[in-house]
């Protein structure tokens, strides 16, 4: 009833072919989830407490650590709240005090103030992208099989069909494909990646280590150096663990191996960069920055979440709170209704608007996160001193929150707008 008030209605149990609950003598409907990162593990704890069966398989062969600090608010942040989540997410807080911009020797240059980095964050917490998906997995009754994905999808008018890299075929009502930029299931049934991904122009590197006498010496605050069309930053994460992000400008969106990349694009640089490429992990993230546009995520029985469909990059920020609300979307649309065909159109009609927004936003942001020139550092910088004014602190919460309950909360009015359909 709780999860069912938290959806906007009680969930129906509806009849299907594929899996028997033998307590309740009732035929679930079964999902397969591809990909257990934020989205996937979160459609999956939606989808089994709406009274689906769930299978979750994940191509990577063991679960994703490390990877880069986000600032988790808005709209995704209140779907952790609705789900209980929020305890166990605080124990992971880093609590960042402010984001200072640095020279090369590591003097400060300029700060964001921390009341208006509160403002932004209203609310929310900073974490590592990981945590949050660990929090997500313990949640998560179904067990997910690590080392497979999927290498064929057939639609019938029952249901799809996904065939594994491990050989099994799965039958099921719905195939979620909550696999990331690079997704598999986005490939096969909707068409090439050419098709859908925006390079930005950017390579990306962030890893996680345990550093406790770097970490101390950054302390709980982001630094960045900030030249044009490059930026290094860390960040204490407790524990003496340290996070960092390299970003930098390529025109060339194929990847180079990231160790002899990082080196050559920032091995000129002071300040605590000699010490981050020293220490950097084999298994670190390297990575385009790109976003993902498509005019449908549904296609019959298949439909996308997350960045597999609606990557906003890290530019813009808000990818893992949009990869929650539309989990949630997703699940109190198909738990509204008998048919699935409208509840996926009506999905698409209340996240996508959000998410072409903030996509928007993200690539008007990229000259004040990697700026091409230094007297646009400068600007950034001045911007920094200005934070503590009310005017700019409405202004930076304003220009980068969604509003949760225009994501969240569902009309009964039946006046979505249809969606675009695909092809």
């Amino acid at each position: 009833a709780k999860v069912g008030a938290y959806l906007g209605h009680t969930p129906k149990m509806r009849v299907g072919r594929t899996c028997v609950d033998a307590k309740r003598g009732v035929v679930l409907m079964k999902a397969v989830v591809v990909g257990a990162g934020i989205a996937g593990l979160a459609t999956a704890w939606w989808l089994e407490r709406s009274g689906w069966d769930v299978q979750v398989v994940e191509r990577a062969p063991r679960f994703r650590t490390g990877g880069y600090m986000i600032d988790f608010f808005g709209p995704g942040f209140e779907v952790a709240r609705r789900m209980g989540l929020v305890p166990a997410l605080e124990r992971f807080r880093a609590p960042i005090s402010d984001v200072t911009s640095v020279d090369a020797q590591g003097r400060a240059k300029s700060k964001l103030d921390a009341t208006a980095y509160e403002t932004v964050a209203n609310g929310g917490i900073s974490l590592l992208r990981a945590d949050l998906a660990r929090v997500l997995a313990d949640e998560v009754m179904a067990p997910v099989q690590f080392g497979v994905t999927v290498d064929e999808v057939e639609q019938t008018a029952a249901g799809v069909l996904a065939r594994l890299s491990d050989g099994t075929v799965v039958e099921a009502d719905l195939l979620v494909g909550a696999d990331g930029v690079h997704s598999r299931v986005r490939e096969l049934v909707f068409g090439p990646w050419q098709d859908f991904v925006r390079y930005l122009g950017f390579h990306a590197a962030a890893y996680s280590v345990a550093e406790p006498e770097l970490s101390a010496r950054i302390g709980m605050r982001y630094q960045m150096l900030t030249l044009p069309n490059r930026m290094v930053g860390c960040y204490s994460v407790g524990d003496g663990g340290l996070a960092t992000l390299f970003l930098y400008r390529d025109e060339h969106w194929q990847l180079p191996d990231p160790e002899h990349a990082l080196t050559a694009r920032f091995g000129d640089l002071g300040w605590v960069t000699p010490d981050l490429l020293r220490i950097q992990p084999p298994d670190l993230y390297f990575d385009q920055v790109c976003q993902v546009e498509m005019t449908s995520w549904h296609h019959g029985r298949v439909v996308l979440v997350g960045d597999a469909c609606g990557a906003v990059s890290l530019f813009a920020g808000h990818g893992a709170s949009l990869a929650m609300a539309g989990a949630y979307v997703l699940a109190q649309e198909l738990s509204a209704t008998e048919d699935m065909v409208g509840a996926l159109e009506r999905y698409e009609a209340r996240m996508m608007p959000v998410v072409t927004r903030t996509q928007a936003f993200g690539r008007g942001f990229i000259e004040w996160m990697a700026p091409s020139s230094r007297w646009r550092i400068v600007a950034r910088d001045w911007l920094f001193r200005l934070s503590g004014l009310p005017v700019v602190r409405r202004l930076l919460r304003d220009s980068v929150t969604p509003d949760a309950g225009a994501v969240l909360d569902r009309t009964e009015r039946g006046d979505h707008p249809a969606s675009p359909r695909h092809g």
